[in-house]
C-alpha cells in the first residue's frame, strides 16, 4: 500500500505544480471505494507534506480541494478568493488539512482556533474583510466533517 500511495502523491504533486485539474480528479475518481477515506486521508497528509516548500502549489491544491479550481480554464481566472486565503494562512504559518481544510463548495474551515487566534491582527483582518467567518463548537464541525466525508464517499459509488 505504501508503494502506491507514494506513487500517487508523485503524481498529484506534478500536476499540482502544472496546475492540471482534470488529471487530478482521475486519480481521485479511480481511487478503491472501499479503502477511499483511508487512502485520501493519508495521500492529503503525503501530498502536503511533498508540497510544503511550493506553497504556491499548495495553495492551488486547497482551492482544487475547495472546487474553486474545476479546469484548466480556471487557472487562467484571477482572483481565486479561496487559493488565496489559503496562501495567506500557510505564509503565516497555518498548516493545510491539520489547521484548517478546504472544502467543496469553495470553504475553509479553520480547524485550529488557537493558532488562528494568534495570527498578527493584519492577518485577522485580511480574512474577517475577505470572508464570511462563522463560529461553529466543536460537536458542531466534528458533524460537518462527517457529512462531508459521508457526502464525498456516496458521490463515488
Amino acid at each position: 500500500m505504501s508503494a502506491i500511495i507514494d506513487n500517487l502523491v508523485e503524481e498529484v504533486v506534478s500536476h499540482c505544480k502544472k496546475r492540471h485539474p482534470e488529471a487530478l480528479d482521475a486519480i481521485f475518481d479511480n481511487l478503491p471505494t472501499s479503502e477511499y477515506q483511508q487512502i485520501a486521508l493519508k495521500l492529503l497528509e503525503e501530498i502536503s507534506a511533498s508540497l510544503q516548500n511550493d506553497t504556491d502549489s499548495l495553495a492551488w491544491f486547497c482551492g482544487y480541494m475547495a472546487s474553486e479550481v474545476n479546469s484548466r480554464v480556471d487557472n487562467h481566472q484571477p482572483n481565486h478568493p479561496i487559493t488565496e486565503l489559503a496562501l495567506i494562512l500557510i505564509l503565516s504559518g497555518m498548516q493545510p488539512f491539520i489547521d484548517f481544510t478546504p472544502y467543496p463548495g469553495c470553504r475553509l474551515v479553520i480547524t485550529n482556533t488557537v493558532k488562528f487566534s494568534a495570527l498578527p491582527p493584519s492577518v485577522k483582518a485580511v480574512v474577517h474583510n475577505a470572508f464570511n467567518l462563522l463560529e461553529q463548537d466543536d460537536l458542531q464541525i466534528e458533524q460537518m466533517n462527517n457529512a462531508l466525508l459521508q457526502e464525498l464517499v456516496i458521490s463515488r459509488e
